[in-house]
Parts: structure tokens; sequence; C-alpha cells
């Protein structure tokens, strides 16, 4: 038990050096793009209170989710879309620019990846194993609540799991199962049915696969996909290109949604339309010929995420609301070549840049003060104010909103950061353990029995996460510190590190390792190429293949560098958070294997078989052809 306790503080200690190594937030955050039935989320600061969620919920890394009963949701990250059928419970240990990681308690989960670089990683955690998706592809991963069981089905792509003793390859058309805890076995054979879940799915990767009428912006923003379904393109010498949505008259940005609160970037917006994901979460908006128009700006390949676009009033009695004696706080979007000031502390010139360029504002220096005005001020519908419950209730806006003055004579109190309102502590309608909803998927880890003295099916992953940002929460906020899981260090190292031990047999597929790594692809997964259901069980792939060439590419692989395991000194934390949940198992680094294919013994011609007594054929030898005879 000391060394174990000796373990943990370490680990703490690791984790808190990496957290003050990241200066930047996470610049990606994924969204609920689709929910049918059900879903409900409990943050990484108050897990164990879980809350009814719909489309346009932002999910960021910490959080976990859950899907009751007979539901599906979808969630768009930008580079693909995990999603969850019903029943099932995850943990999102690591979303940002470069990582997936997701620890799955129970349930069944389809991953899409559609862009994976050299540099990117996306890992799958169970109560038992841990799978690496080493391909653009799709995969669905099924674990069973009581045992751990983990069933793995690779249909595009290829992926590495860990068993007790070698680390094995799984090809399109094959079903990994994995038994344990204690002595992970897998057994790997060809084949995997199809269900409605996947019916689902395929449907759904329709909607992103479709062709686009533009090229704007880039398809690894998340929210993109609804646009050309909801609005219009056009083009202008200003602001470039503008996206027009289909709405009324009456409608205006940031208004018909709701804020809530996440953790590290404060308050951010949720929008009811179906599309209302993207231009709220990127770009600018601008009052364009009597209509509200959208700037995503200059194209990026990997935009960065924020929270809500807007400039802040009020907060010091500077609205004027009509009688209305409370406080009140508004709101208007950014216009073109307004600048975007985080405000949480943590965000470098490098993090201001990358929010500001891409819309003609000037990043030589970040202003110093508060701005005079903001250009959609005076816009119809431009300010939208509600009061302070409102806003940290998550009560939707449009129903609650306060009428404000517009004239020129009224000054109001200008600033770039949000109102220091603390958020509400608990919502409505928010269920816990033991009434009818699960422990967070965190919990599950603690269930599944381990044999004394065996280290597999545990993981050495960190207990305790880097925290989003060094941004507190404003005064009287009495959350807690984030929770998560693992720090995304956990992945599957390059084959060239791993050692070769004999080949084992696992199920009825023989394995061998293979020693030299191989290079990821980062070719996008085309469009038109959708997974169609399928009855009948996929042929055997061909396992011994040429080695692949990739264009321009070293002439070996990169290996990235080994992290050290030796945590930074530091000071010891003054309180460790609580509760720590145990974190998801981690298999050891061991090489990797491939099933081995035995070639087919060649045909061999026998002579006929001949008589006892009986003289066999005779052989003539041939005779060679006379020469041609030369004319006389």
């Amino acid at each position: 038990m000391r060394g174990l306790l000796a373990f943990f503080a370490c680990a703490i200690a690791f984790a808190a050096a990496s957290a003050q190594a990241d200066d930047d937030l996470p610049a990606r955050v994924g969204r609920i793009a689709n929910v049918q039935g059900t879903l409900y989320h409990s943050p990484d600061d108050n897990a164990g209170e879980w809350s009814q969620i719909g489309q346009n919920y932002p999910v960021a890394q910490g959080d976990n989710l859950w899907v009751d009963r007979d539901g599906h949701a979808e969630v768009d990250y930008g580079g693909g879309q995990f999603r969850l059928a019903g029943d099932t419970n995850i943990h999102v240990s690591r979303l940002d620019e470069r990582q997936l990681a997701l620890f799955i308690a129970s349930g069944r989960v389809i991953v899409r990846i559609r862009m994976l670089e050299a540099e990117d990683s996306v890992r799958v955690d169970t109560p038992i194993t841990q799978v690496a998706l080493t391909r653009p592809g799709l995969y669905r991963i099924d674990v069973d609540p009581d045992t751990g069981q983990t069933t793995l089905i690779v249909r595009e792509g290829e992926a590495d799991v860990a068993t007790a003793t070698v680390t094995a390859q799984v090809l399109p058309g094959q079903v990994a199962v994995l038994t344990g805890p204690g002595n992970v076995t897998a057994d790997i054979r060809n084949g995997g049915g199809v269900d409605g879940f996947d019916t689902w799915s395929a449907a759904r990767d329709r909607v992103y696969e479709q062709p686009r009428e533009n090229a704007y912006v880039s398809r690894e923003m998340v929210g993109q996909a609804d646009l050309d379904s909801y609005g219009a393109w056009q083009t202008y010498s200003d602001y470039g290109a503008v996206w027009f949505p289909t709405v009324d008259s009456q409608w205006a940005p940031y208004r018909f949604g709701y804020w809530t609160w996440l953790p590290g970037w404060g308050y951010t917006w949720v929008d009811n339309a179906p599309w209302g994901y993207a231009p709220f979460h990127y770009g600018r908006w601008a009052y364009i010929s009597g209509r509200w128009g959208w700037c995503p700006g200059a194209f990026v390949a990997r935009p960065l995420w924020a929270p809500a676009l807007v400039a802040w009033y009020g907060g010091g009695g500077g609205i004027h609301a009509g009688s209305y004696r409370g406080a009140v706080y508004g709101w208007v979007p950014l216009g073109w070549r307004e600048p975007f000031v985080p405000w949480w502390q943590g965000c470098t010139s490098r993090c201001y840049a990358r929010y500001n360029r891409p819309y003609a504002v000037d990043v030589a220096e970040r202003p110093a003060g508060q701005p005079a005005h903001f250009a959609n001020w005076r816009a119809p519908g431009g300010v939208t104010a509600v009061p302070a419950a409102t806003l940290a209730g998550g009560r939707p806006v449009a129903i609650n909103r306060m009428p404000v003055a517009t004239n020129t004579a009224f000054a109001p109190t200008l600033s770039t950061t949000p109102p220091a309102v603390p958020p509400a502590p608990v919502r409505p309608g928010t269920l816990r353990p033991g009434s009818g909803a699960p422990m967070p998927a965190p919990g599950y880890a603690a269930r599944l029995p381990v044999p004394s003295g065996s280290s597999a099916g545990r993981t050495a992953t960190l207990p305790v996460a880097p925290s989003r940002g060094s941004a507190l929460p404003p005064a009287g906020y009495a959350g807690r510190a984030p929770i998560r899981i693992d720090d995304g260090r956990d992945v599957l190292p390059p084959a060239s590190a791993r050692t070769n031990p004999p080949a084992p047999n696992v199920g009825s597929t023989t394995i061998r390792p293979i020693p030299v790594p191989r290079e990821r692809s980062a070719v996008p997964v085309p469009p038109g190429l959708v997974e169609r259901p399928r009855v009948a069980p996929l042929p055997a792939p061909s396992i011994e293949r040429p080695a692949r060439s990739v264009p321009n590419a070293p002439s070996a692989p990169v290996v990235p560098a080994e992290r050290s395991l030796r945590p930074a000194p530091m000071r010891a934390p003054a309180a460790l958070p609580a509760p720590v949940y145990l974190p998801p198992p981690f298999m050891p680094a061991l090489p990797r294997v491939v099933p081995a294919q035995v070639p087919a013994p060649a045909a061999v011609a026998l002579p006929p078989a001949v008589a006892p007594g009986e003289r066999g054929p005779v052989r003539v030898a041939p005779v060679a052809p006379k020469p041609a005879e030369r004319p006389n």
C-alpha cells in the first residue's frame, strides 16, 4: 500500500508538471452532432451528477457521456466521429488537436477516423485492454459491463490490441475478442456481422461524405457538414466568403440557445439550430445588406475553437433594461477585424494570433484596454441581454431576453471578459448513481477482480491529467478541480522500441512479431466511400503485403522521443483532488504481431499406379526433328 501511495504521489506531480508545460488550452472541443433518445453528461469537475444534453452541446476532455437504453448519439471531434449505442458509458480521457483517447466502461462504440496525420494518435481503453487505432477507417468496440470482455471489429483501417504477452495487429475484416482480466487473451478471426447500430452509423457517414458546394472551410472544422443544407454562400471583397443562414427576419446570432459552463474556458454558447455549432465557435458575424452573415475568414486546416466569439456588456449596472432592478448581462457578436481576447490565463501570443489572424486582425500587439465600441452594437438584433439567473442557470435566452436601449446617448460598460457570476451548482433534472443512473466510466475500473500478484488488467495511467488552462472560475464558484483519467502519454510505443518474444498462439490464429514499424497514413478517407451493411463474412485478407511507399517520406520512420518516466522535481501539492477514480487499464509495451500465413504446399505430379507383375508405362525419348533440307 505504501508503494501504491508513492506511485500516485509521483504521478500527480508528473501531471502537474505536464500541466505547467502546456500553456494553451486544447485547440479542439467536440460537439454532440446527433442524438436519438436520451443522452446524459457528467463534467470532469462534478463527476457523478448526470444532466441531460442535446445537439450542439460541447464535449471536451474529461467529460463523461451515457446513452440511456435504446438511444444513439454521435460526437464530431474534427478528425472524425465516435458514436454511442444505447446503455453505453464512456469517458473522454483526451481530446485535443493531436490526440483522442476514450475509455469505454460498457456498451458499444463506433469510431470513424477521417484524418490521421503522422503526429496524431487515437486510442480506446477498456477495463481489460488498450486498442490503438493506427489508420483512418471504421472501427467498432463492444465492452461487456460485467466481465469487461472487449470485441473489436475492424471494418476499415488497422488496429493494435494489447494482450498479456504481445500486441497483436487486427486487419480489415477481422474480429478480435479479448477476455480477462488478469492474463488477457485474444482470439482473432475473420468476419463480423452488422446490426441496427451499424446501419445508423452508415447513414451518419453519408452526411459527412456528401459532396460540398464549396471549400471555404476545412473539413476538420467541427460542425461544417451542416452548413450547405441550411444556408448559402456569397463572396465579398471585404470579407471573403460569407455564409447566410436560412432564417426569419427576427433571427439574430447568439440569441436562440443558452449558456453553459465549461471548466477552463468558462461560459460557452449552445445554439438551438441544427447547424448552430461552427458559426458560433469559429469566425465572425457581420450585418450585410439587411441580413446576418457568418464570415469564416481565411482557410485554416485545423481552426482554433472558442467558447463564444462575443463581447460582453454589463456587470456594473451599465445596461438599461426598462424597470428591471436586478443584475443584467448582455453580449454582442464580434464583427470583422475585431479581436477576440481570451479571458483565461495561459493563452500565449501564438494562441492569440490563431484566434485573430484569419479575420484580418492586426495581431502584432494585443489591445491594452477595453475597446470603445463594437461594430454590431447598433445592428438590428445585435445586442442581447438577460438577467443573471438566466445566464448562470443555463436557461433559454430568447424567452428570458430583456429589452435594451441602443440609442446614441447610451454608453454601456464594455468588456472583453464574461461577467463574474458563478454558474448554478446543479442543473434541474440531475441524476445521481443509484437513482437510475450508472456511476461515471472511471469508476468501472475498480469493479473488475484482479488476480493477486498480477499486473495485467491494470494501468500506470496518471489519475490526474493536465487541467484545461489555469483560468479560475468566477468568484464564489465552488467547483472542484478537474479530475481526469490520463494525460495522453499512455500511447503504445513505436514498434522499434518493443521487444520480440517468441510468437505465441492466440485463439486459432498464429501470430508473429514485426520488427519494422509502419508509418501512419496521412491520406483522408475519400468522399463517397460509405460503409454498406454486409451480412456475409468478409473474405480473409492477404497478410503478406509489399512495403508501402510514402511520397517524400524519410529514409527511416521517425520515432518520437521517449518521454522520461522520472517526474520533474516540484513542490508537493497542498491537497489532492478528491475523489480520485481508479484509472483504466494499461498494458505494457509489447511487440507488434500479425497473424501468420502458412503457404499451401506445392502440388506434386505423381506417376500412375502400376499393379504387381505389370510393366509400367514405357517412356520413349523424344526424337529430335530433322533439319530442313536445303534445296538443290
